[in-house]
């Protein structure tokens, strides 16, 4: 799609017979600069450690499967806007797209303006590093880190004339939109009704880390509505099984035992069930008792 929106900002160009750039209030405070590979350079730092995060995390399909479904959600929306709107490109060395736009490849081609991939890239990884870094201070100094180079990032990629100023801001606007959406999407379609729990919890349903207590991972269960197996309970259909099942118990009875005259003993009062017959106990001849 970025092949088809270069294709058309040469068409643009050529009907005008001149190539110009948007105003871009940003542009006006940095400086333009010739560093491309810059904006490479801080995918790789973003991206490394993120992967390291991974490896290294307790549930790390969790965590993969988070930032796959989060990127790919926030490029399939970029891939819709890049090709509805073509913008002049704000860099004036970009290279246009020639020969089939299936087939052909350039690195920075004109028209791959709405919105940042690069960014995109920064800030999906700082966003899992904000919900899956250790709960320390090490966690919280790494994640202030990651989101230091999120930021540089950014203005490195205004700084080149990569993007517009806009390009940025959507893709800082979209990615944390597609990382909850994600989330909310996870917690109530997979996790609530207890599907993949192998990759939610592979451990114990209930247990996100090592550490966590059986109370921790009892109240998770019940705040989840699963049982300790993963499956998905009903408290209304649980509590009319158990109903059914104490109407189905025959009743036990009791019957008191005492000497004639006297007040039965509390070790007198003996509990037996239906159609049972007991001797008695409390006087001096036996006799039998027949339930009624």
């Amino acid at each position: 799609m970025a092949n088809i929106a270069s294709k058309r900002s040469k068409l643009i160009e050529d009907a005008l017979g001149t190539r110009y750039t948007l105003p871009d209030v940003f542009f006006e405070f940095i400086g333009a600069i010739e560093l491309l590979w810059m904006t490479d350079m801080f995918d790789a730092l973003m991206f490394v450690p993120t992967a390291l995060l991974v490896a290294w995390h307790e549930r790390p399909w969790r965590v993969v499967s988070r930032l796959l479904l989060a990127w790919g959600l926030a490029s399939l929306i970029r891939i819709t806007t890049v090709a509805i709107t073509s913008v002049p490109d704000p860099r004036p060395s970009c290279q246009y797209v020639e020969g089939n736009v299936f087939t052909a490849f350039t690195l920075h081609r004109c028209g791959d303006a709405i919105y940042s991939g690069h960014t995109l890239i920064f800030v999906v990884c700082a966003m899992v590093w904000t919900s899956f870094a250790p709960k320390n201070i090490v966690g919280r100094v790494l994640t202030t880190c990651a989101w230091a180079l999120c930021v540089a990032g950014s203005l490195i990629v205004i700084a080149n004339r990569a993007h517009y100023t806009i390009d940025v801001l959507l893709a800082w606007y979209i990615a944390p939109g597609a990382w909850y959406t994600v989330a909310w999407f996870w917690y109530w379609q997979v996790t609530k009704k207890g599907r993949l729990l192998r990759i939610e919890f592979p451990v114990e349903v209930g247990r996100h880390r090592d550490a966590d207590s059986r109370e921790i991972c009892q109240r998770r269960r019940v705040q989840l509505g699963l049982t300790s197996d993963g499956v998905p309970y009903d408290p209304v259909a649980m509590y009319l099984n158990a109903l059914q099942d104490s109407e189905m118990t025959p009743p036990r009875q009791s019957v008191e035992f005492g000497e004639k005259g006297g007040s039965a003993e509390s070790s007198d009062l003996l509990e037996l069930p239906d159609s049972s017959c007991v001797v008695d106990v409390g006087g001096n001849s036996s006799r039998d008792h027949a339930l009624p």
